[in-house]
């Protein structure tokens, strides 16, 4: 199991110096808005892959008036001890993040990618089913990371490639076989993406068809045209198709500036099991019931795959949920081995959980004794 044995902040957001060692692998934060519940939570959600819960720049990470920050963990997983750590140290504001794996410098992110996997719920993702398809991509990729670390590496080298791929057909639309190149870089790592993605669904909706307690049993159906190839064609077959979809696309993607095809442009749909309601159509409360029902089952999924449950990390979330189901969503928490932290803005809504996790109150970054 990842328990979460000490978390260290140094100048993080509005945390001066914060050393904590959690008594219990359930925690329950409570306090006012602006006291620190999702910075804690972002800090942590920092040492998985990807950018952070917020996805924010790093200058915004720093405490006001300081241009160094950092965040250090200690955890035991699979009965061994893992530290981690990453931060802006001083003059390297605008650059890179460092990773530390056990006191030693990271060569690569995907070497702390591998150490740690995490998954969270935000209240902003309260609209993930009524706004556009970006933030759906950018969490089921969070999921996707969670048993497929080298996801994270794809989705960096697609990104670059495209980027590129981009400026030259504005700058130098002569440059053929260099766009070539670019392109065929691309379809590579746009293969792995709709793969890795397709591969979470089939097996997610494994897991999320099984009902747990009050959360609906919930179907995922991705939306990727490069997903749909593969379901009838090899691999490499589909990659020399999108090769040539976008060597036939450059000039259009000249005029509108911006590759027009691709696994950056996929969506995907959440809909009940029993009755096919789609979340789009279906109540706030519906929705976050779907959400969080998926949640868990991922969380049961990453543990089925990788020998060890993610972290879990739930801002807010026992909002519009009705009595039964944040009973339910207690009760399962109660069943993970792993260090979950929840957050509210009053102590009352989490009685239930009164003999099981530790309270804490904070208040301006520091915690209440």
């Amino acid at each position: 199991m990842p328990r979460l044995l000490k978390l260290t902040l140094t100048h993080f957001r509005n945390y001066t110096r914060l050393v904590w060692s959690p008594e219990r692998p359930l925690v329950v934060l409570t306090g006012e808005n602006g006291s620190g519940k999702t910075n804690l939570l972002e800090a942590l959600s920092l040492l998985a892959p990807g950018r952070g819960l917020r996805r924010a720049p790093l200058t915004e990470l720093a405490q006001s008036g300081e241009t160094e920050w950092g965040v250090s963990a200690r955890l035991l997983q699979n009965a061994e001890t893992l530290d981690l750590a990453t931060g802006v140290t001083a003059g390297n504001a605008t650059s890179k993040r460092t990773y530390l794996l056990n006191g030693r410098v990271a060569r690569t992110q995907g070497i702390i990618d591998e150490a740690l996997s995490a998954v969270w719920i935000t209240p902003q993702m309260d609209r993930l089913f009524s706004e556009g398809a970006s933030g759906r991509r950018r969490f089921l990729d969070r999921l996707v990371m969670g048993v497929t670390p080298d996801h994270t590496r794809q989705l960096l080298a697609y990104d670059r490639g495209m980027t590129q791929r981009n400026k030259l057909l504005q700058t130098r639309y002569s440059e053929q076989s260099w766009l070539s190149g670019l392109e065929a870089s691309m379809a590579r790592h746009a293969i792995a993406i709709a793969a890795a993605r397709a591969d979470l669904v089939q097996h997610l909706n494994q897991f999320s068809q099984t009902s747990l307690g009050e959360f609906p049993a919930a179907t995922l159906v991705l939306d990727c045209e490069l997903t749909k190839q593969l379901e009838h064609h090899p691999a490499l077959g589909v990659e020399d198709w999108f090769r040539e979809q976008l060597a036939s696309t450059r000039a259009q993607d000249r005029e509108r500036g911006r590759t027009t095809r691709g696994p950056h442009r996929s969506d995907f749909s959440l809909s009940d099991f029993t009755t096919g309601q789609l979340a789009a159509t279906a109540s706030t409360g519906q929705q976050k019931s779907m959400l969080l029902g998926v949640v868990l089952a991922h969380a049961r999924l990453v543990t089925d795959h990788r020998g060890t449950a993610p972290l879990l990390l739930l801002d807010e979330p026992l909002v519009h949920l009705d009595q039964k189901r944040r009973g339910a969503l207690m009760e399962n928490l109660r069943s993970f081995d792993t260090t979950a932290i929840l957050t509210g803005t009053d102590t009352a809504p989490f009685a239930p959980l009164q003999d099981t996790a530790q309270f804490i109150s904070l208040k301006s970054g520091d915690f209440l004794p």
